[in-house]
Parts: structure tokens; C-alpha cells; sequence
């Protein structure tokens, strides 16, 4: 894992949350994991990619997309995709439970930094999982 992606629409969120791992107590194991914060725009994608796209990109580029709404509507939905294709070395993507709550709620932020951070320290163990949730 080399990076962490933010979805076209919660880059805001992902910000909070890096911004959050950046202090005290996780600053110095956010630091030693030296993951990268990308948005579509790095990885040439755009903002209407279609979710098996954007799911390959992220497993290609071997970066841990962070999402708020992706869903099962369709044969190319994130879903959809993360069933077909998802293999025991595939990154799970990491679905924000409560996205409001993230830029509103300071405790809440703290709970999702936290979770992110037990997954990431233990990521090879998670790889096939498909979706986590956090927090």
C-alpha cells in the first residue's frame, strides 16, 4: 500500500481525517507509514469514472480508496465490481459510515482516525476483505 485516495466527492472528509492523524497520538506512525494523499486527478481519472475503473486504478496504483456513497446499482458499481473481481490480495476500500458526522464531530473524527489507523498497521490482513467501514 503506497497511498490513500480520496473519492471525487470527499476529499474535504479525507483531509479531516490525515489532519487528524497528523497529531498526537498517531503522528509519528503516520509519519513512519509515508502514505501518499491522492485525489482522481493523480491517477488521471475523472470525476465521472466508472467504479471498476476507479476500483483498478486504486489497485494498480496499490492505494486504499476512501469512499462516502458508492453503491451496488449496476453491473459497474463498486459493489458490483469489488464481487467479481476482488482476489485475497486485493486493498479493501474504506467506506465512510457517517460522513456528516466526520466534518461535524470532533469525537467522531477521532473514532474514524482511529479505526483507519488498526486497519492500516495491519492492512495484509484485511486484503480480500472488499469493504470495511469506518469508523
Amino acid at each position: 500500500m503506497r497511498a490513500i485516495l480520496a473519492d471525487k466527492n470527499n476529499e474535504g472528509h479525507v483531509t479531516a481525517i490525515v489532519r487528524r492523524l497528523e497529531r498526537d497520538p498517531w503522528d509519528e506512525l503516520w509519519a513512519d507509514m509515508r502514505l501518499s494523499v491522492l485525489t482522481f486527478s493523480h491517477l488521471g481519472l475523472g470525476e465521472e469514472t466508472p467504479d471498476v475503473l476507479v476500483w483498478r486504478a486504486c489497485q494498480q496504483q496499490q492505494a486504499l480508496l476512501i469512499t462516502i456513497n458508492r453503491n451496488a446499482h449496476g453491473p459497474d458499481s463498486l459493489e458490483e465490481t469489488i464481487r467479481r473481481h476482488n482476489t485475497p490480495l486485493s486493498l479493501p476500500v474504506f467506506t465512510l459510515a457517517n460522513a456528516d458526522r466526520v466534518l461535524q464531530d470532533r469525537d467522531y473524527l477521532d473514532r474514524v482516525a482511529e479505526s483507519l489507523m488498526e486497519y492500516l498497521v495491519d492492512i495484509d490482513n484485511y486484503r480480500g476483505t472488499g469493504r470495511l467501514y469506518l469508523p
